[in-house]
């Protein structure tokens, strides 16, 4: 089968990952408690697979190098999938449990492959931006088409989406190997573990890296006050339990609108000066957040801060991938992957223990603060890279 140019290519497997995901929604956990799993062998679950994909990332971003980032994207893709029909077909908490622990280990299979894949497939980082740009905007639309149809699917059956889900994934992992053109990051130079040597000391040697680190320890607190509790914010404010979902392919489709806004950014700025603008946005939105009392001007700002990370987010892909060698650009980015889940570990028991010393509100407005402070980390950042 003829491969399909680079742009072509990701934005098609990209597309089709998204709508794997978008399809599976909220109806994951739906389905565990229908089929009679306690809240606590849910969170069991849950925390099998974010612990499977932390301790495996970092290796498997290491074959990715090695062996290559399509293979590495499609085999992750692949053990997902049959994680997630496990989990949809039997009703055994053990089976759930070994579904879990697939889909971890294809999450850590999938981190740091198409991105790296892609910018080295077009070694123009003017263009990569562009791609990323694109991929938000479709990233959208999808989520709000996919929403709908799983939603309009769960009324026959709750795991009819997973299902579903789980067939879509089998189907693009054969289709990334099929259209895909494969590439390496060392590919024969060196050996498997010389590349996460390689990996491990670029990371603790580059001074550029440390400062997007240091940045996202802060945006980690931020992003999770902002994922976690936005749902709350509006209720406590006024917005009523059954509007939320409505509000949800809102936001959805909010991140089409950035994506369509940073396409057009791609081509007249900088993207180093979207990454430091676009993050002082971000920090101003969610501290406004804390201070707003009218439910009108909240969904204003729910919406604003969707475009605004969509706008952000493929400069910072770009910013970093200009930051790390191509070489072990796989075994970097899930290296950085890795840190970033513990900083998540942290931010959620520790913007959740704020919530409650202080208030909801108060939260926001301290994530606001930590953001901008981010951006001053970015800024140095640019001027390095």
């Amino acid at each position: 089968m003829r491969k399909l140019q680079p742009e072509k290519g990701y934005l098609t497997i990209k597309g089709l990952g998204s709508w794997v995901t978008h399809l599976m929604g909220p109806y994951l956990t739906l389905w565990l408690k229908n089929i009679g799993l306690s809240y606590t062998q849910i969170g069991l679950a849950q925390s099998v697979s974010s612990f499977t994909s932390f301790i495996t990332d970092f290796p498997t971003g290491g074959l990715a190098d090695r062996y290559g980032r399509r293979l590495n994207y499609a085999f992750g893709l692949f053990l997902f999938s049959i994680g997630l029909l496990i989990i949809a077909l039997f009703k055994s908490f053990t089976l759930v449990l070994l579904g879990m622990t697939l889909g971890g280990l294809g999450q850590a299979f999938m981190s740091g492959t198409l991105v790296p894949w892609l910018y080295d497939s077009l070694d123009d980082k003017r263009k990569a931006y562009n791609v990323f740009s694109k991929m938000k905007t479709i990233n959208g639309i999808l989520g709000a088409v996919a929403g709908a149809t799983a939603s309009l699917l769960s009324r026959y059956y709750l795991n009819l989406p997973l299902i579903l889900s789980g067939a879509f994934g089998l189907l693009t992992a054969v289709l990334a190997v099929l259209l895909l053109e494969e590439n390496y990051g060392h590919h024969g130079d060196k050996g498997y573990w010389a590349i996460l040597k390689g990996g491990a000391k670029h990371i603790l040697e580059n001074r550029t890296l440390h400062l997007l680190l240091a940045s996202s320890l802060l945006l980690t607190f931020s992003a999770r006050t902002f994922f976690m509790f936005w749902m709350l914010l509006a209720k406590n404010i006024g917005l009523k339990g059954e509007y939320l979902g409505y509000v949800y392919t809102l936001l959805i489709l909010s991140t089409s609108l950035g994506g369509a806004i940073s396409v057009k950014l791609s081509k007249m700025i900088d993207y180093k000066k979207v990454a430091v603008a676009g993050t002082v946005a971000f920090g101003i939105v969610l501290a406004l957040m804390g201070f707003t009392h009218s439910i009108y001007q909240l969904l204003v700002l729910l919406v604003a801060i969707e475009v605004v990370m969509s706008v952000r987010g493929p400069a910072m892909l770009t910013l970093r991938n200009e930051i790390i060698p191509s070489e072990g650009r796989s075994t970097i980015t899930s290296a950085l992957s890795t840190i970033t889940s513990l900083f998540a570990m942290i931010a959620n028991i520790a913007v959740g223990a704020i919530a409650d010393a202080m208030s909801l509100k108060t939260l926001y407005i301290i994530a606001g603060c930590l953001a901008l402070a981010a951006s001053l980390f970015i800024a140095m950042a640019t001027k390095r890279a």
